[in-house]
């Protein structure tokens, strides 16, 4: 199977990202409603947040793959280099995937899907504090981590984008740069963007009717143990700055 590996921060917007390629690849999106989702009519599949309960992942995989063609693996809140296909769970390159040959796996890009540091980590703490999320499983609050180990994993990604390791694409840049979006779907997909983002659907977000890339940042939201982590990461100020991000005095 031809197989994408997609990942993201949870809260960075890549739900809508990624259901943007989806349209432009099969011409309708993903309703999201499972974690193995078939795109009806079509070969592709996407499985998602495949890491977490990496049974049930291969579980559906195992039991779905001589129906997928195509399939996008989406992982959340991971270092830029994990993967479910090997047990030490590092990518290194496609051929040392260990299911490679189990699952015939074609492997085609890895690609990130990055936002502003500080948008990113308040959409997470404006979700914790509205539990806008549930646990599938038990129905209890579903909490994003806001502290070292979110500073880590945002800092892996965009350490892997400054360093050119990935095809990556900023939230930013897909709701406000026409150019660059198209550019990175022929780029990375060979594919052309047919229907822009208007309508495209991702999963609710953090901030209502006030949804969007400028208006959501409040230093006053932001627990002052977590600013004292920002202040003195030197290695996070270099990333904000290089991708291109401000970098904020709080």
């Amino acid at each position: 199977m031809k197989t994408y590996e997609f990942m993201g921060c949870s809260r960075s917007g890549h739900h809508s990202m990624i259901n943007w390629i989806i349209k432009n690849m099969v011409g309708f999106q993903c309703n999201w409603h499972y974690k193995l989702n078939w795109m009806t009519g079509t070969d592709l599949w996407f499985l998602g947040e495949a890491n977490h309960d990496i049974p049930l992942s291969f579980d559906l995989l195992r039991n779905n793959k001589d129906r997928i063609g195509t399939l996008i693996v989406g992982y959340e809140d991971t270092p830029w280099d994990y993967t479910i296909f090997r047990e030490d769970r590092i990518f290194i390159g496609p051929n040392s995937l260990e299911k490679r040959d189990e699952f015939e796996i074609e492997h085609l890009s890895r690609v990130i899907f990055i936002r502003d540091f500080y948008n990113n980590l308040l959409s997470r703490i404006k979700s914790n504090e509205k539990t806008i999320f549930t646990k599938w499983d038990s129905g209890q609050p579903h909490l994003f981590e806001v502290t070292e180990k979110f500073l880590f994993r945002w800092k892996s990604q965009a350490r892997a984008c400054v360093e050119n390791k990935s095809p990556y694409l900023r939230f930013e840049d897909w709701m406000n740069n026409k150019t660059k979006r198209e550019q990175f779907l022929w780029e990375t997909f060979h594919i052309k963007d047919r229907y822009g983002i208007h309508s495209i659907d991702g999963t609710v977000s953090s901030f209502g009717e006030q949804s969007g890339v400028k208006s959501n940042y409040d230093e006053n939201l932001i627990p002052e143990e977590i600013k004292k982590l920002i202040r003195d990461d030197n290695e996070l100020h270099y990333l904000i700055g290089k991708l291109g991000y401000e970098y904020r005095q709080i």
